[in-house]
């Protein structure tokens, strides 16, 4: 997907709270944020969200506990499966790894100063997204809360409300460069509808280019509006989009209200929290035209093959140098004499995603998310025994894999001798247990590399770090067909996927975890479970909702 790069803009907003925000206009109705199970009552304020205020001030408070409730039930059946201290909190890496899987699975975001992006998860602490963006006396607030003795499934909820309010405040200054660049005054009415229009489409191309919105200038402006295009060519298609949802926000409101600035952010604000799911059929594309020349069965695609319609063919949208796509993750270096591309770390690499702000961008959806999550729904715990992960996973399906089906032995054999590296458990947040679900769903779960042993980033970054250019020459792609065509199909072999015994958790456990009473619990729960549903199909996860590390080669073993 080489031609569609967003270039990361990272500015420092010392003085975000600047911004006047209006409760009533923030994401969702407050009747939407309360879900059952919570330890608040409706309208209720926690302690931290008290200390909060004194914070950020009483507006962005309420702002921020609008949004709560909704965050705990998205985070609670993550937040129940990984490992927690004796006081059920969680540590920096245990609220980073959450932090993170929430926003890439409601809205496609990789969230810059969440994403690992090839370190380990406790590399860095969640609340450095405060640091930059949000002024030093909010990091401190919740880095604070952390350091004392983690943090439970409100503290976490709560630090995401406020990042959540932080992207609401983008949100306003876009829109208010919108109009800048249009030539219109917020002050001076409502909008006919050809002028709300217009704005959503400034809006728009702002967005999708990842421009600086605060520094745009009307000449730049025009320049690629004009463009757009040529620059971005599913443009048409993120028109209709939009007009989609203006026209679904709107549908009770009448008369002048429509093109109010108020309904106006209303509908920017839906877009953006539909926008990630939406645009991730375009991932769905990618893949399917990975798959169509893929090794049978392997989630791999050979070098040759990648490049093949680079050398001309306009459109093709697999043009990643060898070195980028290393260091991406992307590259298979298991038989040196016939490299390959790994589709879900293709997929799901820094090289897809298409649009950006100075807080995250929009990605691919990792569609592992949704296989996990399901099996954490039904194990309720952070580690399992192998035989109920097999029951489960036997009955999972993605788009690629039909269920129920039988596990090859040599798979279920793996299991069990990640399970004995663990007297008996399973964590299902290990890289151990991610190689195997690989191997499991190669085209949907990546391939789990050590920390530091990859970089990813979006093309700008790596050409800036490196000096190097992304995309690979022609001579260079041409070198590499001509190699492939030389030599038989015999001397390929079938494809045999990694498979490393280094083992990396993510989530560190306490000390003393081991077959808690809370694990036995939720295998006793998976264990029912499934023998009810002996076939559970990840397609209902991926339901757009209106809420919406390369590995030590030579250390390595193979299948």
């Amino acid at each position: 997907m080489a031609p569609y790069h967003a270039t990361y803009f990272v500015l420092v907003c010392s003085n975000f709270f600047s911004t006047e925000a209006n409760p009533a206009i923030f994401l969702g109705s407050r009747s939407q944020h309360y879900s059952a199970g919570s330890h608040l009552h409706a309208g209720a304020v926690s302690d931290l969200l008290h200390e909060l205020e004194t914070v950020v001030g009483r507006d962005q408070r309420v702002a921020t506990q609008q949004r709560v409730e909704r965050l705990e039930g998205a985070l609670r059946p993550m937040f129940q499966a990984v490992p927690k201290n004796s006081g059920n909190k969680v540590g920096l890496d245990g609220t980073r790894f959450l932090l993170h899987r929430l926003f890439v699975q409601r809205h496609g975001w990789i969230v810059n100063g969440l994403d690992a992006a090839g370190d380990a998860w406790n590399s860095s602490s969640p609340t450095d997204i405060f640091k930059q963006h949000g002024g030093q006396q909010l990091h401190s607030f919740f880095q604070n809360k952390v350091d004392a003795d983690g943090f439970d499934l409100h503290h976490i909820a709560v630090l995401a409300a406020t990042f959540e309010s932080l992207v609401h405040a983008e949100n306003i200054e876009r829109l208010r460069s919108a109009y800048r660049v249009l030539g219109y005054s917020e002050s001076e009415g409502v909008l006919t509808d050809e002028e709300a229009d217009k704005v959503v489409r400034a809006y728009m191309i702002m967005y999708v280019l990842g421009h600086d919105h605060t520094s745009i200038t009307q000449e730049l402006f025009q320049e690629h509006s004009a463009t757009i295009t040529e620059m971005y060519p599913t443009w048409p298609d993120t028109q209709i989009f939009a007009n989609e949802v203006r026209q679904a926000v709107l549908s009770e409101t009448v008369g002048k209200e429509r093109t109010s600035w108020e309904s106006t952010l209303q509908v920017l604000e839906q877009i953006g929290e539909r926008y990630g799911r939406w645009q991730d059929k375009e991932c769905r594309v990618l893949k399917k035209q990975l798959q169509s020349m893929e090794m049978p069965g392997s989630g791999r695609v050979p070098l040759d093959k990648f490049y093949s319609g680079g050398m001309d063919d306009e459109n093709w949208m697999f043009l990643e140098s060898v070195p980028y796509l290393e260091q991406l993750g992307a590259l298979d270096k298991s038989n040196p004499a016939h490299l390959s591309v790994v589709i879900p770390n293709y997929i799901n690499s820094p090289t897809n995603c298409v649009a950006s702000s100075k807080f995250y961008s929009v990605c691919c959806v990792d569609e592992c998310e949704a296989l996990v999550g399901t099996l954490e729904e039904r194990i309720g715990s952070w580690q399992s025994t192998p035989e109920i992960i097999t029951q489960l996973v036997s009955g999972l399906a993605s788009d690629t894999i039909a269920a129920p089906r039988q596990l090859p032995n040599s798979l279920v054999q793996r299991l069990s001798d990640v399970a004995a590296h663990h007297n008996g458990q399973v964590p299902l947040h290990g890289r151990l247990f991610a190689q195997w679900m690989h191997h499991a769903f190669p085209r949907e779960c990546a391939y789990p590399h050590m920390s530091g042993t990859t970089s990813p980033a979006v093309v700008n970054e790596y050409e800036r770090r490196h000096g190097l250019e992304a995309l690979a020459s022609k001579e260079d792609m041409r070198r590499i067909i001509e190699q492939s065509r030389s030599e038989t199909s015999a001397n390929r072999g079938d494809i045999e996927l990694p498979w490393s015994a280094h083992e990396e958790l993510f989530i560190a456990r306490p000390t003393g975890h081991g077959s808690s009473r809370e694990t036995a619990n939720g295998l006793l729960f998976a264990g029912l479970t499934g023998l009810v549903c002996t076939a559970v199909s990840v397609h209902r996860v991926f339901t757009p909702s209106t809420d919406s590390k390369a590995s030590a080669w030579g250390k390595d073993h193979f299948v």
